[in-house]
């Protein structure tokens, strides 16, 4: 193989697997045939040319008609996890203020039973959608309703706005919006089926574990003394979540999926103060989950090859 046919082959990595298997013979002959003699090296405007049109393929298969099907599932997919967040997200709410509480009254805190109802209510508010989901039952949607309902008139101001970005309030409300999609869209329950039980197993507790650090920097840190360290309270969530949507690289409802999840995802472990701090820390904060989502996705991709190879 000549240096200009193999710097070729590598710029039609860009492309597709499936894609090059069809027509990289091809496209190696005609490009092979129009060099010049002595070229050593593809002209920067073929370069360009195949790299704009591999591109253009990617782009027609993310967008384009033909990833309608995908698209859909991986809605149902995001509407079906959807939960699971609101889930993460009061439960790690719940250790934080459990843990505040034994910190400040000790063993009398945990046997308050008021008190402690008051930590598990959200928690089963945020469950029920999740068995709703798990199950496929409608029945458990409803009484999460009715459940988010009768929590409701207990906290009047739940549903108003300037309560919503509170993590107790927001996602117990988000949860049961949530509860009611999937009560009519049987496909969310489908769509859940395609991760397999050994991944919740797995991310739950990573999930739960991630944002609890995240929220406890900011809780348990002085926001005065230790600014610089309170500017890197979501990178915990942001790792966590760059690792799930990096793990959901390995199908397409699942990059779909991990697509429209993201940012609402960081959301959670407090992304929304990165316009507040310096450039440079924003930029190396966004860089640890891209670090994470990489090296995910790189592994995932290798065991998806190493099933699919001939000695496999």
């Amino acid at each position: 193989m000549s240096p200009l046919e193999a710097r070729y082959r590598r710029l039609l990595t860009a492309y597709p697997r499936d894609h090059r298997a069809r027509h990289e013979e091809e496209m190696i002959g005609v490009l092979l045939a129009g060099a010049q003699s002595g070229q050593t090296r593809p002209h920067p405007t073929e370069a360009a040319d195949l790299l704009w049109g591999a591109l253009c393929v990617h782009g027609r298969r993310a967008f384009g008609p033909v990833s309608a099907p995908a698209w859909r599932a991986g809605l149902a997919l995001a509407v079906a996890l959807w939960p699971f967040l609101m889930l993460t997200g009061a439960l790690a709410t719940g250790l934080l203020q459990g843990a505040e509480a034994v910190g400040n009254a000790g063993a009398a805190a945990v046997e308050r039973p008021i008190w402690i109802l008051y930590l598990a209510e959200p928690i089963v508010i945020a469950a029920l959608p999740v068995l709703a989901v798990l199950l496929g039952r409608r029945w458990i949607a409803v009484l999460g309703v009715v459940a988010f309902v009768l929590y409701q008139a207990d906290h009047p101001r739940l549903l108003d706005l300037d309560t919503l970005l509170f993590p107790n309030h927001g996602p117990v409300l988000l949860a049961q919006l949530a509860t009611v999609a999937i009560a009519f869209a049987p496909a969310a329950h489908r769509a859940i089926t395609v991760i397999p039980r050994h991944a919740f197993l797995l991310w739950g507790p990573l999930a739960v574990a991630g944002l609890t650090a995240s929220k406890a920097i900011v809780r348990w840190v002085d926001v005065i003394a230790h600014y610089d360290i309170v500017t890197w309270k979501p990178v915990p969530w942001l790792v966590v979540v760059g690792l799930a949507a990096g793990y959901a690289c390995r199908s397409a409802v699942g990059r779909r999926a991990a697509l429209l999840l993201f940012l609402p995802a960081a959301a959670l472990g407090d992304l929304g103060d990165l316009p507040s701090v310096p450039t440079f820390t924003a930029l190396a904060q966004l860089g640890c989950a891209a670090l994470a989502f990489t090296t995910a996705a790189a592994l995932t991709r290798r065991r998806s090859d190493q099933r699919t190879s001939p000695g496999s």
